[in-house]
């Protein structure tokens, strides 16, 4: 079935954003962008000749056909534009500068605890990415705008951060209205978890379409891909694993609830419940054979797999992806979820669903915070 838009008033800009889907991913031929879409190849021909003049695609290298000849490689400028970051956490803040291929030129960290007010902040980092422009020798123009993340529940819609558990330096502040009204570039606010499941959505990494996507820090984000876009829920807050309740009437939580699984397999509640040093050494002594380490990754196995299996058992993913500090030395703690999921969940039955961690790199995982503004301009919507 073709994919390609027939409404006339849009049929330019769909079509540009169809094509933009497949060089983001890697380098593509014309004859492939035109078989995977539908388009046929004298519309592919056309819109990539547009871009190439623009500016925004480059001819690259050539590979082989399976007829034997060489087919030109079409491939995204990466400098053509750039997009601005802030990523507001708990703990630190950090404001950089992207290019289209989320590579990072500019990058610059801070305590979150050296602001006491919310605007001031926001008025340093706007700052540090004019400063960040000016060094790059970038003009503001060339900017698609500023993304900014930070941990739910936020409205992504009106661009407000919410109740925020333990971050009530931003509870109810009107980021993208304030950022916008300063800078007069398109902002966009995310949750922390929604843009790295973007970013690794993009990577290649995985064959999932359809995948649960967890981050494991000091609290637990995630996020559900659904046929490769986010699914997002009626506003936006769909997809908040770690305040599913796993204990009825277990620990109280900042949120509301009880028996939160961010109570119980977070770093900082691991460390609270155990008084361990580090996960990394748990698991480094779990390898050496250590009892207690071991029971450790038992119990986040038996606490985190009760969680997964309720995810899995609503959403039906082909993959769960688990970003953060689980996925050092995974093998151990993964064969044990795995085990247990498979057991919990009546979908892992009927298809298999394959527990994996993210192998993201840092600077990737950095990146993400522009993955929205840098999502819309491929989309042709800034």
């Amino acid at each position: 079935m073709k994919t390609y838009p027939h409404n006339v008033k849009t049929i330019k800009s769909e079509n540009r954003a169809l094509i933009f889907n497949y060089l983001r991913r890697k380098p593509t031929s014309r004859a492939e962008i035109s078989k995977g879409s539908g388009m046929s190849k004298s519309a592919v021909t056309m819109i990539t000749n547009e871009l190439i003049h623009d500016g925004q695609i480059v001819e690259t290298n050539s590979a082989p056909s399976a007829r034997g000849r060489k087919s030109i490689l079409l491939d995204i400028v990466a400098d053509y534009r750039v997009a601005a970051g802030i990523s507001l956490h708990r703990k630190h803040i950090y404001v950089c500068i992207v290019d289209l291929k989320s590579r990072i030129l500019a990058y610059a960290s801070h305590k979150t605890s050296d602001w006491n007010n919310p605007y001031r902040l926001m008025d340093d980092a706007y700052r540090e990415i004019c400063g960040f422009l000016e060094e790059l020798n970038i003009p503001k123009e060339r900017c698609l705008g500023i993304g900014v993340s930070a941990p739910g529940p936020l409205d992504y819609v009106s661009g407000v951060m919410m109740s925020s558990p333990e971050f009530e330096l931003f509870h109810n502040v009107d980021v993208r209205s304030y950022l916008q009204n300063k800078s007069g570039m398109p902002v966009m606010l995310d949750n922390n978890a929604v843009l790295l499941a973007m970013q690794q959505s993009l990577s290649n990494q995985y064959p999932y379409k359809n995948f649960i996507f967890v981050v494991v820090s000091n609290g637990i984000g995630s996020a559900v891909i659904n046929n490769g876009t986010v699914y997002r829920g009626f506003r936006g807050f769909a997809g908040e694993l770690g305040h599913t309740s796993i204990h009825a009437n277990g620990i109280p939580c900042s949120c509301g609830n009880a028996g939160c699984l961010e109570k119980y397999i977070s770093i900082q509640a691991l460390q609270e419940k155990f008084g361990i040093p580090s996960y990394e050494k748990v698991v480094d002594d779990a390898y050496m054979g250590d009892h207690e380490a071991n029971r450790i990754l038992e119990y986040i196995a038996d606490e985190f797999s009760c969680a997964l299996g309720n995810a899995i058992n609503l959403f039906d993913p082909d993959g769960v992806i688990i970003y953060g500090q689980f996925s050092y030395r995974p093998e151990k703690l993964f064969a044990l979820l795995q085990e247990k999921v498979n057991r919990r969940s009546v979908i892992t039955r009927t298809h298999p669903v394959e527990i994996s961690y993210s192998r993201m790199q840092p600077d990737e995982a950095s990146a993400s915070v522009c993955s929205a503004i840098i999502n819309r301009y491929f989309e042709q919507k800034l």
